[in-house]
């Protein structure tokens, strides 16, 4: 288990999260905050169905001389991303260089696009984040909590938030090597991972495998309302040996035939095989700590969930090969 202090990230605020911190000093905030309240204080706040898709808010007047900016909130969403909405458009009307009309998307699969446009609602959003969730209140929680799961359920219920944003804003404060998943009724709802995490994070709206993470070093898991929320801790470094004498060579042929890989592809599959191996070598390499231990975890995280790999990694002798070739590639020359 990782000490409380090697799990905090040191963080670095970002512009918008620092006018959120500054405006947070100044009416001594402290969670959960009365974001509404605080909102009236900078605009004219109006709550409308909005039948747009995907649309939350919209912010009017913003930096327009003479007026008064004037936020509407999509009635129709539910509390807790209302709660969000309301900060994200304080966000729009602090920041400095935000200005016009903005009709705003919270959706995080919105936030991978390009333009201005989608740099300021990703700003926006950091705002909320530091608003509601304030980076010293989380770092004081990290450092007295040591169970994860238990931290989310926490950021939900004393900052009254989303499962979603919480897992987002905790999971930014976090080193590498951790996932995590909200399960209810048996379907991942949600998940994702910290920066620098090699394995993928499960797929939304599929069955929850229990055992996707076998080889964590730690998995805690709380129950809030009806959801499980699940973090796996994954190894830095994972110790093994292997008695198979076989080259690492010999191992994939034979993995590769018992997989029943058609002959016209099996080429191609151990191509994929070594170039996915390969990458994890050079990620660990890249971070300084180039040992077998390290390249086998790093494997074991590249390789989980690949079924276009016809399920290389539940093959018995998948370890010997990734140990034998994490041996050769660590090998001093």
């Amino acid at each position: 288990m990782l000490a409380p202090e090697q799990r905090i990230v040191g963080i670095v605020l970002t512009v918008p999260a620092k006018f959120a911190k500054r405006l947070a000093e100044v009416y001594k905030l402290t969670p959960p905050v009365d974001v509404r309240s605080l909102l009236r204080q900078y605009a004219d706040v109006v709550d409308a169905v909005i039948s747009i898709n995907g649309v939350d808010g919209v912010c009017l007047n913003l930096k327009v001389p003479g007026k008064r900016a004037r936020v509407v909130i999509n009635s129709s969403n539910h509390r807790l991303r209302r709660r969000f909405t309301e900060a994200h458009e304080l966000g729009h009307i602090v920041i400095p260089w935000h200005w016009g009309t903005i009709v705003d998307h919270l959706d995080p699969n919105h936030i991978e696009a390009k333009g201005e446009y989608w740099v300021h609602e990703d700003e926006a959003n950091q705002f909320a984040a530091e608003i509601l969730m304030p980076s010293g209140w989380l770092s004081r929680l990290l450092t007295s909590t040591q169970d994860l799961s238990e931290c989310h359920v926490r950021l939900c219920h004393d900052c009254e938030v989303s499962a979603q944003a919480a897992a987002k804003r905790l999971s930014s404060q976090l080193p590498p090597n951790i996932i995590f998943v909200s399960e209810r009724g048996g379907m991942v709802e949600f998940s994702g991972r910290t920066s620098g995490t090699l394995a993928s994070a499960p797929i939304w709206g599929v069955p929850f495998e229990p055992s996707i993470f076998h080889y964590a070093d730690l998995h805690q898991v709380s129950v809030f309302g009806h959801r499980r929320l699940h973090w796996w801790t994954l190894p830095h470094e994972i110790k093994c040996s292997t008695t198979d004498l076989r080259p690492w060579r010999e191992v994939l042929d034979a993995i590769t035939a018992d997989l029943d890989v058609p002959l016209e592809k099996r080429k191609r599959f151990k191509m994929s095989v070594n170039g996915v191996l390969s990458l994890a070598n050079s990620t660990v390499k890249r971070e300084g700590t180039h040992t077998a231990e390290a390249v086998v975890a790093a494997c074991l995280q590249r390789f989980n969930g690949r079924d276009d790999l016809f399920g290389i990694a539940n093959h018995p002798n998948f370890m010997d090969f990734v140990i034998k070739r994490a041996e050769e590639l660590t090998k001093p020359k």
